[in-house]
């Protein structure tokens, strides 16, 4: 049976640097590997990815862009995953990062979490506390935290 390993990615480049530890640190077959992308709610016109309507496109524009570009993320970060042998499955939450993450991480009983790290000022972090520091706070297993 493969351990359930979670992979929080966002929409930006960082995300390769992150796949590239998962494929260093797991293998296929002992491993399956979630890819979560978690989006504030105020962004999220679907709970599942589909087609906007017209009406949605006219009026949440960068909503729609948001998801979309989320809903992507996600599917080439698991079909990435899946091509290097890898069992894979993923998904976009609409919800608050540090909840989103350690909610699915209980939901699939992961063994590892693997996420990336901004590299702010103490101003910075005081400002806008660091993620991956309110994940490893709140979880008890351990946590891959790559530079993003």
């Amino acid at each position: 049976m493969s351990s359930p390993v979670l992979i929080a990615i966002d929409a930006s480049p960082a995300a390769t640097a992150l796949l590239t530890l998962a494929r260093r640190y797991c293998r296929p077959g002992e491993h399956e590997l979630h890819v979560l992308l978690a989006i504030d709610s105020t962004f999220a016109v679907h709970e599942q990815p589909a087609p906007y309507t017209t009406e949605e496109l006219e009026q949440y524009p960068a909503a729609c862009k948001e998801q979309h570009q989320a809903d992507d993320a996600v599917a080439k970060a698991v079909g990435e995953l899946q091509q290097a042998g890898f069992a894979s499955q993923g998904c976009m939450i609409a919800g608050q990062p540090v909840e989103a993450i350690v909610a699915k991480a209980q939901e699939l009983n992961c063994e590892l979490i693997i996420m990336g790290h901004r590299h702010l000022s103490r101003l910075g972090r005081l400002l806008d506390p660091s993620i991956s520091a309110k994940v490893i706070d709140r979880v008890k297993v351990p946590v891959l935290v790559g530079p993003a």
